[in-house]
């Protein structure tokens, strides 16, 4: 197994061998790394690069980083006045359509590829939604709201769900020509309304493999899940307060039940409780949360783990910081591992 680690310097390769975990490959060394996919169908990479100056960059993979192909990155349809500012999200299609890809971007909008990447077509049904005029800066000191989680229905090939900060869920159900906000039950508490239809913050959703009809929501104002593929919420934050703020989310691909999330103290405190770097895991959907911490540190961290920072696969979990540490567990969380604790501030991990 290797760790694919995108960071604010660079795209890193980790792999194991005799117990020890060795940096094998840096890729666009020095470039902040926005997202990385890799497409399990073809094992396709996909990388993107949000440069300061530049703006987004697009690059593609067949050969697992050997070589890179950049792609024309999407942009807005002409007569648009703004301009794409960033990458957060990128997605495949359904299993039997190799070629179609669907890219989130800052200011929140959807773009979808059906030629690898080759072209992209904006899906002007929700970047000109009648409620756009509402949606709110999502973060990183932005004034624009931005399209980082796209979930696509490998049951239903018409059928597509997006988180916006700060917009909140948003699905279609005719490939991407409309879309309707799906909010009920999700609480806003930094609005005058909390129970408005749009205005809502996610900050990361999953799907677990062993049901296709759950969706785990970790978000501003706590932890949600769904049972009928996010039309409708439930908040299962922990009782105990504990696991509740954070950003990234990370459900079982074997069990529907369990989930895990790596907890702020709060917005407005935004480190580990107590200074003490946590994973908690659930297993009974929520109603209950665990916290698991050995090999993690305990005394003086500050580490937040963002969106796209965590990651699970076949019960090996990995997570990077902002403050440029990574960590792996083979045994769903119970027990963790330093791979690196040099790195820049990380934005995304693969597990490959």
């Amino acid at each position: 197994m290797k760790i694919i680690t995108g960071t604010d310097k660079g795209l890193l390769v980790f792999s194991k061998s005799a117990n020890e975990w060795t940096l094998e490959k840096i890729h666009f060394i020095g470039l902040p790394i926005g997202f990385f996919h890799n497409d399990e169908r073809s094992n396709t990479w996909w990388v993107a690069i949000n440069h300061k100056h530049w703006g987004p960059k697009l690059y593609r993979s067949f050969d697992e980083g050997e070589t890179f192909k950049e792609m024309t990155a999407p942009k807005f349809n002409k007569g648009t006045p703004e301009s794409v500012k960033s990458i957060w999200t990128i997605a495949h299609g359904q299993s039997d359509d190799p070629k179609k890809f669907y890219i989130g971007v800052e200011p929140a909008a959807i773009f979808v590829t059906e030629d690898d990447g080759e072209n992209f077509k904006e899906l002007t049904g929700l970047s000109q939604h009648p409620s756009r005029s509402s949606w709110q800066g999502g973060g990183k000191g932005s004034n624009n709201p931005f399209l980082h989680t796209i979930l696509v229905d490998e049951e239903d090939k018409n059928h597509l769900t997006v988180g916006i900060s700060s917009a909140g869920v948003f699905q279609s159900y005719d490939a991407g020509e409309t879309w309707e906000p799906t909010n009920k039950g999700l609480d806003a508490f930094f609005l005058p309304d909390s129970n408005v239809i749009v205005g809502h913050d996610p900050h990361a959703m999953k799907v677990p493999k062993s049901n296709l009809n759950i969706v785990w929501q970790q978000n501003h104002c706590g932890i949600y899940r769904s049972e009928d593929k996010g039309k409708s919420w439930e908040n299962v934050t922990d009782k105990n307060g504990l696991a509740n703020y954070g950003f990234a989310i990370v459900q079982s691909d074997k069990n529907e039940n369990t989930a895990w999330v790596i907890p702020a103290q709060s917005d407005h405190m935004r480190i580990p409780h107590n200074c003490q770097l946590a994973v908690y895991r659930t297993i009974d959907s929520g109603k209950s949360w665990h916290p698991f911490s050995s090999g993690l540190p305990q005394n003086g961290t500050f580490d937040l783990v963002l969106r796209a920072g965590f990651e699970g696969k076949k019960g090996n979990l990995a997570f990077g910081s902002n403050n440029g540490n990574l960590y792996f567990s083979s045994d769903e969380g119970e027990n963790w591992e330093v791979v690196s604790q040099n790195l820049s501030a990380i934005r995304s991990v693969g597990l490959v």
